[in-house]
């Protein structure tokens, strides 16, 4: 029990003090209050875990270390706001990227497009066949009743409804053309473990719970706002047929 203990405090530290740069090992040691060689033993199994990066006296982490260790972090008993105020808000997102990437999903970050005479960005559209989940990536940690939160779930609704009614010319980005229907599901995805809230029928769900989440979404489908659309059959190109035809026909013209 102690040695997790322990090992939370490590990793909120570690999150704490590198963000971005090497700390020196003794600087982060000397900021737990712990003994030498539980620091030495615990920092041992990260690096072996390929948690961290050790060169000399010095210890980094890069983006992808950062974002596990929050997640070791959290699931180690850290607290959550604390962990969250440690990751930056491009690291926020690439967590919830990946925790649907390692459910079978392709994420695609930050996703623009120009509709009803203006520009839309999605924090994350993560596509596994029909689902396409429009996820809104946010810093809250007090739920969803206030009055700020609840009107950033408004704008990404609508930001949804107008993605929905534009599929169709959108397809060969996201790479669906292939599909016959999609099912498109708002989300607001936050790094606090609060349970699950629904607001106007679109989910604020934890990071840390989502995988469970995905799990059960056909079940959590008929509570929740979705848009099942029909997709129409894409027509196969023929412009390069035309232009190839038109070549040929202008050699045989020259050797009249």
């Amino acid at each position: 029990m102690a040695n997790s203990a322990s090992l939370r405090f490590l990793l909120a530290r570690l999150l704490a003090l590198t963000n971005g740069e090497a700390v020196e090992i003794e600087a982060l040691r000397g900021s737990l209050r712990i003994t030498s060689e539980t620091f030495n033993a615990l920092l041992q199994q990260l690096a072996d875990d390929g948690l961290v990066s050790m060169q000399g006296k010095m210890i980094s982490l890069g983006l992808g270390q950062r974002l596990d260790v929050a997640m070791r972090a959290v699931e180690a008993g850290a607290d959550t706001e604390a962990v969250s105020r440690s990751l930056g808000w491009l690291e926020f997102e690439e967590l919830s990227a990946k925790v649907f990437e390692a459910n079978g999903f392709r994420v695609l970050r930050r996703f623009r497009f120009t509709a009803e005479g203006r520009r839309w960005e999605l924090d994350l559209l993560a596509i596994r066949a029909p689902y396409l989940v429009c996820g809104e990536c946010k810093h809250w940690g007090k739920g969803i009743g206030n009055q700020t939160a609840r009107g950033i779930i408004e704008t990404h609704l609508e930001k949804t409804e107008v993605f929905t009614r534009h599929i169709e010319g959108l397809r060969e980005r996201i790479c669906i053309c292939g599909w016959s229907k999609a099912v498109i599901v708002p989300m607001a995805l936050t790094l606090s473990a609060t349970p699950m809230e629904i607001y106007r029928r679109v989910p604020s769900v934890s990071v840390l719970a989502l995988p469970r989440f995905i799990n059960e979404f056909d079940g959590q489908l008929e509570r929740l706002a979705n848009w099942k659309t029909e997709l129409q059959p894409m027509k196969p190109e023929k412009k390069q047929t035309k232009l190839k035809k038109r070549v040929s026909d202008s050699k045989r013209a020259r050797r009249l």
